[in-house]
């Protein structure tokens, strides 16, 4: 598990699609936009047992939006209690296809910062009355504006708009799970980084001198992976946390779209299309156009300072 700086109070606003690609006839990819959880999976198996498979390992983790949710304080799950979700996933995946089919997955999850004793309230986990009008545009954008200060005077029983703005101490951290070879990106002052490494046969290769990547996107075993929830023997995540500045823009995406696209041309693109809707599109877009050989996930994940809260006095700029 690797661990980054602090950061500062931010919201998160994502946008995702999914397509079938062009070569296959259904679509086993599958994704979650929630408050808290957002995931890729890749389903793998016959006779819909890879729908199955991804269906079921985005629902269960889908589980901690709903948790956090139900509480009167805004709860954060853990780095531990994500480790065991995914568990989770797994065994339900095994309990329903019995190995049948099994499946990718890469989720980035609002966790609590490592050390703190109570719940945050840091985060746009809840979804109270007042914030209906901040509802998401479209089903497949989802934009987290509720604020820590609109958290706090709720609690208070206060109106949003007109409380006092509370010194905030604590920031949440992200947790960027993978298991498989759906991969995590983020671009951060216009450079792409790929965060997560590929459980496959050719990434092995390629870690062993074996093979470039150039030879790894064509190689025949690209599709061969080495660990997966619910199928095979291995099937633990790689976690790593990460404390996130505003600004940064996360890339979640299943191999239907980094298998056609290179590192380059995302990183183009990425930063190319400030809105995370078009550039979730063009993503898409750009993959089909590559060829579309398999079905293709892509969630795109915007870091951005809280809104101020109306009514709220800003400073004035100097002359």
């Amino acid at each position: 598990m690797h661990a980054e700086a602090q950061s500062v109070p931010f919201v998160l606003a994502a946008a995702g699609r999914t397509d079938v690609g062009r070569r296959r006839t259904e679509n086993q990819d599958r994704i979650l936009l929630g408050q808290v959880a957002y995931a890729v999976a890749d389903g793998m198996g016959g006779h819909e047992a890879g729908e199955v498979a991804s269906q079921l390992a985005v629902e269960t983790m889908e589980e901690l939006c709903t948790r956090a949710a139900k509480t009167s304080v805004p709860s954060l799950p853990t780095v531990q209690q994500v480790q065991r979700q995914v568990q989770l996933a797994d065994d339900r995946i095994r309990e329903a296809l019995e190995s049948r089919g099994g499946t990718t997955l890469c989720a980035l999850v609002l966790i609590k910062a490592s050390g703190q004793g109570r719940d945050s309230v840091t985060a746009p986990v809840a979804i109270p009355p007042w914030t209906q009008g901040f509802a998401a545009q479209g089903t497949t954008d989802v934009i987290s504006k509720i604020t820590p200060e609109m958290l706090e005077a709720h609690r208070r029983g206060q109106d949003p708009a007109t409380a006092a703005m509370p010194v905030i101490e604590e920031v949440p951290n992200l947790a960027l799970v993978n298991v498989g070879d759906s991969r995590g990106y983020r671009l951060r002052d216009g450079a792409l980084q790929q965060l997560t490494r590929d459980h496959s046969a050719v990434q092995e290769m390629v870690d062993a001198g074996q093979i470039t990547e150039l030879e790894a996107r064509n190689h025949p075993h690209r599709n061969l992976i080495t660990r997966a929830l619910g199928a095979g023997a291995e099937s633990h995540p790689d976690i790593t946390v990460l404390q996130p500045r505003i600004g940064d823009r996360y890339l979640l995406c299943s191999d239907g779209l980094s298998g056609e696209l290179t590192e380059d041309l995302l990183q183009s693109l990425l930063v190319s299309y400030k809105d995370r809707e078009v550039a979730a599109e063009v993503l898409t877009g750009a993959a089909l156009e590559a060829g579309g050989r398999d079905n293709i996930a892509v969630i795109v994940i915007d870091v951005l300072a809280p809104p101020v809260p109306p009514g709220t006095a800003t400073q004035a700029p100097a002359l």
